[in-house]
């Protein structure tokens, strides 16, 4: 789950494409190229219009570029990023990305975006991220989402998460209240799916999964930790929109999300 994007190429708008056995074609409501009919009563054509589109030209899918921007938490940092770098300074990334799946981003915008992309690359201090890690290993088990108010793990009982005070789990009631919170702490796994805390002479019993499980023995200790971010950093977001905008400057067609 996350956000994706695609730009068309231009062989159906140049004719360079091979015709389709059936029509009308042409550019829906979405932006899309699709068969201008109802689905219902018209299943065979658009199964046919599938296929042609599939392999009408040498782009599969009839697409200069189709790309996996990020998961939604990678979207979310990368904005959270953006804020705090200034968005005076980048307001076409600011704006175009999307909240939800869906809307485009129009070939003026990627142009423009490029550049910012390029200048938001070249930064050399973005801004200060929190997360939570294994002390043990170095490694990250979660990371401060400003959108999700930090929250990261749910159940029945409990919701638990890291933000710039600490790791903390709350109850679910309304209001929450706080069962736990410390910034640098130890974890046991108990009988029953419940998980001991401890951290300055407390110690909590909650019913919830261990932190950082994922499928291996969860950490023992782990801690909050604050560590500045550069451009470079967000690569794993910004090449891959990178090479959208330059396809999209190419075609003169938009971005895509989906």
């Amino acid at each position: 789950m996350g956000l994706d994007a695609f730009v068309y190429c231009r062989c159906w708008q140049d004719g360079l494409a091979t015709p389709c056995p059936v029509g009308p074609v042409g550019y829906d409501e979405d932006g899309c190229l699709a068969l201008l009919r109802p689905w219902e009563g018209n299943k065979a054509a658009h199964r046919t219009f599938d296929a042609w589109q599939a392999e009408a030209c040498p782009h599969k899918a009839m697409e200069q570029a189709n790309e996996h921007v990020s998961n939604w938490a990678g979207v979310r940092l990368f904005q959270q990023a953006l804020r705090a770098a200034g968005e005076h300074r980048f307001p076409t990334l600011a704006a175009a990305l999307p909240d939800a799946n869906g809307g485009s981003l129009t070939a003026d915008q990627a142009a423009v975006a490029l550049a910012e992309l390029d200048a938001f690359a070249r930064t050399a201090r973005i801004t200060d991220e929190v997360e939570l890690i294994d002390e043990a290993t170095g490694a990250v088990v979660m990371q401060y989402v400003e959108a999700y108010r930090g929250l990261f793990m749910f159940g029945p009982g409990f919701q638990a998460g890291v933000d710039p005070d600490g790791f903390f789990v709350l109850d679910r009631a309304d209001p929450p209240v706080t069962l736990f919170r410390a910034v640098r702490f130890g974890q046991r796994p108990l009988p029953g799916d419940r998980v001991e805390f401890t951290a300055g002479g407390t110690r909590t019993v909650v019913a919830m999964r261990p932190v950082g499980e994922h499928g291996e023995p969860p950490p023992e200790r782990l801690a909050v930790r604050t560590r500045s971010r550069s451009g470079g950093d967000f690569a794993y977001i910004v090449e891959p929109l990178r090479r959208l905008c330059a396809a999209s400057v190419a075609t003169g067609n938009p971005v895509m999300w989906y």
